[in-house]
């Protein structure tokens, strides 16, 4: 058998032999080619590519068939006729065409098997139709083993080629591909024809004969004019794909994910977002390993494919996000989409800190401080060591919102968090757990000397001013404390029982520590129920308004009246102002009770058929409210109150607050026709230059100073004093808290013009006052009859 092939050689003629085996190998380089856009191509354009492939191998076949058999010459006469040439290439088309179609549609292994068979048996038909119109003078008979043997070595080499094909997107594979799938044709034909053995004698070597070198050209020509159509539709497309792959690298790189594009996990292209990530150059990049150069997986705990990359310039590694598929079948092609995760990271980072923490002081929040104090106790039980936790609140710090605004008070609550940080020791716990309240867990250390210590240096860190914009505010703030684990074994009771050390504090007069005792529990209990039966209360309509009378020295009529206010509690029953006011002060109440108040009485005064004065008292708060002239020229046009019969009453401590702001709403008040009056005068802290701050209508002595009277000679210097101050102002003096005859009369000599207390009235419903409201006033007995004018 191979001295049969081996002998072959001798009959052909090399220089067509060549031309056919070139002609082929450039046939099946162009469907190759081709294959390559169809194998890749999707819609209507996949089918296109597909068909000139299958066209440009079947041509490529079909001309190196006929060209070689030009080649060969056996020692006789031979030629060719029309209908073989013609059938053989009509044959030859339609099964090259399915053979590139198996090759780019199956799946697996079968995908190039079947290829090859099928170009195999399009080869085969082809060249056996073709000897049908073969002329030969003698007779040829066909050795079916080697015919065999050609169509099993065209199978082998042709499945072989379309493997190494595979989606055919490498040039080199193409390459490889094309001359291998050339060889197997150019295999077969030279197999097949040492097959082939001639007998001379009679044959029909004549007939319809076309000449060999018109064969040659026609085939050369056409098969030339198809490689050429084939490769330049390839090229045209080629054009067109690197206009695509340029925009889709404008589009790469415009994408904020850094995109890697592997083979055999090296680097041969990459985006400028890589490229910025890393801080290289392409080239820098270009034949890197991914995996074992830059990336080191299994970062994150999350069950993502994160990983750390690792700059070129040996900075930091970077966290990033990894997304990878493979852009062909074995795996061999990747892209990598890799997203820098550090902006992520440090988000959630800002998240989990601020789930823990205040984002306006930036301190530990309620439910962080809690749990880090439990780990702080346990710690604490394990080594005996107590723990002291101080709970801070500021003092009216509604009023500085309210007065300040919430911006201002917002300043102050950061500047108090900066305080308390600057103070805190390292192993102290340091938190905000409500608006305006703090609290400070102090480990270790000799208690309670320390926590008594710590709380002293807050009082006074606190009661530094506060700059808010162009103005400073004052504050100050209380503190109350509980130990572990002398008061409590736990977090939440080491709290609680501090807050109500605080109340307790704060109860003393503010701006002071309270520690924790038992007797706090029960008490403090009762007067935030308190607070809350007030808030009902107030909307409920339980306050009643009790009127104490204000008297003429001169003549001894009734001049006048205070609203006093009562709570009439539907369990502890009637309630004095001594009973609830400290705690509507303490629960933001204040207001509302003094507008209840104010609104009440003036209702109640437009009804009276004498035109009494009204007075009312009005909280420190009111007179940092914005809203207090409006509302009070609201009440007086709503109830029909003469401006001039309502007197707001002050004390000297309400315009410490904000004297400014104090001082414009009472001239804001004066010019509506209300009265003024000092309240308490003599127990604040500049009570003369108060008087010369503002124009009060009516100065009252304090009770405390009346109630001496005749028991201290120094209060009745003082009354004294007070009495003849007014006289020089011009403004009247009423003494309140008058309860004896001598206290009266010491007044009377003094020239003291009105007088209130239980001689001359007791508080009591308007309704126990109808004689007096009555058109005839009586005159208070004991009093002399002179003008009320002189008094008024």
């Amino acid at each position: 058998m191979m001295d049969r092939i081996l002998a072959l050689g001798g009959q052909f003629d090399p220089n067509f032999t060549a031309l056919a085996v070139i002609i082929c190998v450039m046939s099946m380089l162009t469907a190759v080619r081709l294959f390559s856009r169809g194998f890749v191509a999707r819609g209507e354009a996949r089918p296109t590519w597909l068909l000139l492939a299958g066209i440009s191998a079947g041509f490529g076949a079909w001309a190196m068939h006929f060209l070689a058999m030009l080649a060969y010459h056996p020692g006789v006469p031979t030629g060719h006729g029309p209908v073989g040439l013609l059938t053989s290439l009509i044959l030859v088309l339609p099964m090259a065409i399915a053979a590139f179609y198996a090759a780019a549609n199956l799946d697996g292994w079968v995908r190039p098997a079947f290829g090859g068979v099928i170009l195999t048996f399009a080869v085969t038909v082809m060249h056996f139709s073709s000897l049908k119109d073969f002329r030969v003078d003698g007779m040829f008979h066909v050795d079916r083993d080697l015919v065999a043997v050609a169509f099993i070595a065209c199978a082998l080499l042709a499945s072989g080629g379309f493997t190494i094909i595979g989606p055919a997107r490498t040039v080199p594979r193409q390459a490889i591909g094309g001359i291998v799938l050339g060889l197997a044709v150019a295999a077969f034909h030279f197999i097949a024809m040492a097959a082939l053995t001639i007998v001379p004698g009679r044959g029909d070597a004549g007939g319809l004969v076309i000449s060999e070198f018109a064969i040659a050209g026609a085939i050369a020509a056409v098969t030339l004019v198809v490689i050429a159509t084939g490769l330049g539709a390839a090229l045209v497309d080629a054009k067109g794909a690197e206009r695509a792959v340029e925009r889709l690298r404008r589009l790469a790189n415009g994408a904020f994910e850094g995109i890697v594009i592997t083979a055999h996990g090296k680097i041969v292209d990459a985006n400028t977002s890589f490229l910025n990530l890393v801080r290289a150059d392409h080239d820098d990049v270009v034949g890197r390993a991914v995996d074992k150069n830059l990336l080191e997986r299994g970062y994150s705990q999350s069950g993502n494919d994160d990983a750390l990359l690792s700059p070129f310039d040996h900075g930091e590694a970077i966290p990033v996000e990894v997304r990878t598929r493979s852009l062909s079948d074995d795996k061999a092609e990747a892209v990598y989409a890799i997203r820098d995760l550090r902006a992520q990271r440090k988000a959630e980072e800002e998240i989990r800190y601020l789930a823990q923490h205040d984002s306006a002081t930036r301190l530990l929040n309620r439910n962080a401080f809690m749990a880090r104090l439990d780990a702080l106790l346990e710690r604490a039980a394990q080594e005996g060591e107590p723990v002291a936790l101080l709970f801070i609140d500021l003092d009216l710090f509604k009023h500085i919102n309210d007065v300040h605004g919430h911006r201002a008070g917002d300043i102050v609550i950061s500047e108090v968090a900066n305080r308390l940080r600057s103070m805190a020791k390292g192993s102290s716990l340091l938190g905000r757990i409500g608006g305006d309240e703090f609290v400070i867990a102090l480990y270790g250390g000799t208690q309670p000397t320390e926590a008594a210590q710590c709380a002293h240096s807050l009082l006074e860190k606190l009661l530094e001013p506060v700059s808010c914009d162009e103005h400073k505010v004052e504050i100050s703030g209380s503190v109350g404390i509980s130990l572990y684990p002398a008061d409590a074994g736990n977090a939440s009771d080491l709290v609680a029982f501090a807050d109500m050390a605080l109340y307790r504090a704060k109860r003393g007069g503010r701006n002071a520590a309270c520690f924790f005792s038992r007797d706090m529990d029960e008490a403090i209990r009762d007067r935030r129920r308190l607070a809350r039966d007030l808030k009902k209360g107030i909307d409920a309509g339980e306050l009643r308004l009790s009127y104490q009378p204000l008297a003429a020295m001169a003549d001894g009529r009734i001049v006048g009246f205070e609203a006093l206010v009562r709570w009439q509690h539907p369990v502890r029953g009637l309630l004095q102002p001594d009973d609830f006011i400290l705690v509507a002060e303490e629960n933001g109440l204040i207001i509302a009770l003094g507008n209840w108040v104010l609104k009440q009485a003036c209702f109640e005064a437009a009804k009276w058929e004498r035109p009494f004065r009204v007075a009312v008292n009005l909280s420190a708060l009111h007179l940092q409210d914005n809203s207090l002239v409006s509302r009070v020229h609201e009440i007086l046009v709503n109830s029909g109150l003469s401006p001039a019969r309502l007197e707001i009453e002050i004390t000297e401590s309400a315009l410490f607050l904000d004297q400014a702001r104090a001082l414009s709403n009472l001239r804001r008040l004066k010019a509506l026709g209300v009265r003024i009056a000092m309240d308490d005068f003599g127990t604040g802290y500049s009570s003369l230059s108060t008087l010369n701050a503002f124009p009060f209508d009516r100065i009252k002595i304090d009770r405390s100073f009346v109630d001496e009277i005749s028991r201290s000679p120094q209060a009745e210097k003082i009354v004294r004093a007070i009495v003849s101050l007014g006289h020089s102002l011009g403004v009247p003096i009423t003494a309140e808290g008058v309860e004896t005859e001598t206290q009266l009369e010491f007044l009377r000599r003094e020239g003291c013009d009105q007088v209130q207390g239980f001689l001359i009235g007791r508080p009591e419903h308007i309704d126990m006052h109808a004689g007096l409201v009555a058109p005839s006033s009586p005159i208070v007995p004991g009093l002399e009859d002179d003008q009320i004018a002189q008094a008024s």
